[in-house]
């Protein structure tokens, strides 16, 4: 394996099996076909499947691959065989150097210690000698931003706490790979994005990473590459914003009912959507820079009191971007009573580079907190370009803003 090549997972597939009893039986023949000299059956036997299978995958020093797919996809399941808690069946997984893991909540921790009690376990595990945990035990108390309760039992911590401990141990322990799951989701918004600028540091560092996350934003802009795994098997690997876009992409494909939340059908239900020009007649292609009237058809179930709607426009094959258009809150808004009503929101220029978007929407009461209802897949639709306009390669999703420009 090349120098810089830290990670090489080839060719692997990993089976469980979905009944517990089976699970136990078949542990034991595998056990005994070895015994007397045989192979593991590589078949799949009644109740297994394939968590993982035919999978490549290779993360240099420095790189920081993120890990994206739906749950069941085998995200999880890839972390823990290349941290060997868990052998493939298929396949060959190389490491070097040292692996600092953070998959579960609590790993490794008992829950009766404190806090300071379980980093010196942990390092002791991990055979980090006194003098170097003696440097960075104040930089792992300090990252971890526990204050008083570092001296408390674990098992009086709350799940943001055990993962700030957690993170704040495996980033100390000088891992030359840190394996990264979906935990920092729990953690206060100050705590995430501290991580994920370490996690920077330590892949310009030359640690290489691999990140699991639903939060596509955070892949998009923290990693170097990315990975699209489905049902066990990698659909696409590549630039990010690829990546990204294939997945929403295929998430976004087979969803195009629309989907109004549950108890949004007791204040109003939408009967149609539809997109017209000024003079009111209906736009079969929308087309960027140029005017748009949003026609709103509603059944009003029950009376509305100066109701705020908003609409959201989501680029499909972006994760990044959310537009809102919604009426002034310093107004008087209408009332609506019970009926069918028509509302008409007028763009005076749709200020969206070409591409295609969802639309969905949010009713509020006069009370803006008071959320009456949402609205899902309001609508699909693409936005073409306008003649002459500028348009960069792939960076379609994002806003044109109208602006005057001035020099002196």
């Amino acid at each position: 394996m090349p120098e810089e090549l830290l990670i090489n997972v080839e060719t692997i597939s990993k089976k469980f099996c979905r009944g517990l009893k089976r699970s136990l039986w078949y542990g034991l023949v595998d056990i005994g076909r070895e015994l007397t000299g045989h192979d593991r059956t590589h078949q799949l036997r009644t109740d297994e499947f394939w968590a993982i299978q035919d999978l490549s995958v290779q993360v240099k020093r420095g790189e920081l691959l993120g890990v994206i797919g739906p749950n069941g996809s085998g995200k999880t399941t890839l972390l823990r065989l290349i941290n060997g808690l868990i052998m493939p069946d298929l396949g060959r997984i190389t490491i070097r150097g040292q692996v600092g893991a953070l998959i579960q909540l609590g790993a490794g921790f008992s829950p009766i210690l404190s806090g300071r009690e379980n980093i010196l376990i942990n390092a002791a595990v991990l055979g980090i000698s006194r003098q170097e945990l003696k440097k960075s035990l104040d930089d792992i108390i300090e990252f971890a931003n526990l204050g008083e309760f570092i001296d408390a039992p674990v098992q009086s911590y709350s799940s943001g706490m055990r993962a700030r401990l957690g993170f704040a141990v495996a980033i100390h322990m000088k891992p030359d790979i840190l394996l990264v799951d979906e935990v920092l989701s729990v953690g206060d918004l100050v705590f995430r994005n501290k991580a994920l600028e370490r996690m920077n540091q330590l892949a310009n560092s030359g640690v290489a990473v691999i990140f699991i996350s639903h939060n596509l934003s955070q892949v998009d802009r923290l990693c170097t590459h990315a990975l699209y795994l489905h049902k066990g098997r990698a659909v696409t690997f590549g630039p990010p914003t690829d990546v990204i876009a294939r997945y929403v992409s295929d998430t976004t494909a087979h969803d195009s009912t629309m989907r109004h939340y549950p108890g949004t059908d007791q204040s109003f239900v939408v009967q149609a959507c539809a997109f017209c020009n000024l003079e009111g007649q209906p736009i079969e292609q929308l087309v960027s820079g140029e005017p748009v009237v949003i026609s709103l058809t509603l059944d009003v179930r029950e009376p509305l009191d100066s109701p705020l709607i908003c609409f959201m426009w989501e680029p499909q094959g972006r994760s990044i971007i959310l537009a809102y258009t919604h009426q002034p809150r310093d107004e008087v808004r209408e009332s609506l009573m019970p009926g069918r009503r028509v509302i008409e929101t007028v763009i005076p220029k749709l200020p969206f580079l070409p591409g295609r978007y969802r639309l969905r929407m949010s009713v509020a009461g006069k009370i803006e907190s008071q959320l009456l209802g949402k609205v899902d897949n309001l609508a699909t639709l693409d936005v073409s370009p306008r003649p002459g306009q500028y348009i960069i390669t792939n960076e379609a999703g994002f806003v044109e803003l109208d602006a005057s420009w001035r020099f002196q």
